[in-house]
């Protein structure tokens, strides 16, 4: 484990083989695409409390030469967030974020912040849960006022590929290769 300073605070790294390290700017990886594709290149940032999924979806993303973030938390990610915007660095143009992590509704709580937050306002959020797959349930009435409370782009049930992430990406995005500022 690694203690990295950012903005006078520290964040710990992990460098577990095959993991995704926490709170951590990971940098694209240089490919073969065309100029066309190298257009496309999105930065994500990923918010799960499944160090295994955080890191598939890293590696996936990052060999098509897309910027990839990871936070295992809510209250990692906006510090992250808040680290990307203090020192100028690309925010995400998508962000997925699983719905339980701390708590039960941490997923909806966070994409309500998120979306109360003027240079985020406008980027994809994709919420994404085994719930249904756990309890055999999909969302009720409450579900769907949570839905729109967070005002998510979309919602995914996992399991799910890199490649249905990829595909909803590409849909949002609709290949705008544009960074925020």
């Amino acid at each position: 484990m690694v203690r990295v300073g950012a903005r006078g605070r520290d964040h710990l790294l992990r460098g577990h083989p095959g993991q995704a390290d926490r709170c951590r700017k990971e940098p694209a990886v240089n490919d073969t695409r065309n100029e066309s594709e190298a257009d496309r290149q999105w930065t994500i940032l990923f918010i799960d409390d499944d160090r295994d999924f955080l890191a598939a979806q890293a590696a996936f993303f990052k060999a098509r030469g897309h910027r990839v973030h990871t936070a295992e938390s809510g209250h990692e990610a906006l510090e992250l967030l808040d680290d990307l915007a203090a020192t100028g660095s690309a925010l995400p143009d998508l962000i997925f974020l699983d719905l339980m992590m701390e708590h039960v509704d941490t997923g909806f709580r966070l994409a309500h912040t998120l979306r109360r937050r003027s240079e985020l306002a406008d980027v994809p959020l994709v919420m994404l849960s085994g719930v249904a797959r756990e309890t055999g349930r999909r969302f009720d009435h409450e579900g769907q006022r949570l839905l729109a409370w967070s005002r998510l782009d979309r919602f995914l049930d996992k399991p799910v590929t890199g490649k249905r992430l990829l595909a909803v990406a590409e849909e949002l995005l609709k290949g705008d290769g544009a960074q925020h500022p």
